[in-house]
């Protein structure tokens, strides 16, 4: 079943992930390229002060939950130690391709290819045995692009208005979720 297909904008990702058109449709992909960007570059929920994390995971109390914990590497220094928490974190996002079948393994190697850039490779083994294999450049530049010059529209200002308010519908009505 085929994904909307979500292509880098640039030969890296510091300047965003995109929609494109075919032939005046939305181009779709038959990997999992589209499902593997969103479950890395989607922040997830962590404990502590600074929890970030995916609004639309407090309407779903105790269900799977989205994204990764890769945006808390962005202020940690190059390491040994950083590179398998980026190995971690990578593989804990996508272990939902596991355990709904979409996949029977998948690795993920993090390198450090020039100072201050961090790079991630995924492989995924399908369950009919082949592989495919995702990199991603500048991981590091993708995060922190979106919150760098930017000039925020009206429309952009009105739909982060409406996920506060469903944010905060969520908390009124589930409070259990947020004790």
């Amino acid at each position: 079943m085929a994904d909307l297909a979500l292509l880098p904008i640039a030969a890296d990702l510091d300047a965003g992930i995109g929609l494109d058109l075919v032939d005046g449709d939305l181009a779709l992909d038959d990997s999992l390229r589209s499902a593997v960007t969103i479950s890395l570059f989607t922040d997830r929920e962590a404990d502590g002060a600074d929890r970030r994390g995916w609004w639309g995971d407090a309407l779903t109390p105790g269900q799977d939950r989205i994204g990764s914990l890769l945006w808390q590497l962005q202020r940690r220094n190059e390491s040994p130690a950083l590179l398998t928490d980026a190995k971690r974190h990578t593989e804990a996002a996508l272990r939902w391709l596991i355990d709904d079948g979409a996949a029977r393994a998948v690795t993920a190697t993090a390198s450090f290819p020039a100072r201050g850039r961090l790079d991630i490779q995924v492989e995924i083994e399908r369950p009919n045995g082949t592989r495919e294999l995702i990199r991603f450049a500048d991981i590091w530049a993708a995060s922190l692009s979106p919150y760098q010059n930017r000039v925020v529209s009206e429309r952009l200002l009105a739909l982060q208005q409406l996920a506060a308010d469903w944010t905060y519908i969520a908390q009124v009505l589930y409070p259990q979720v947020h004790a």
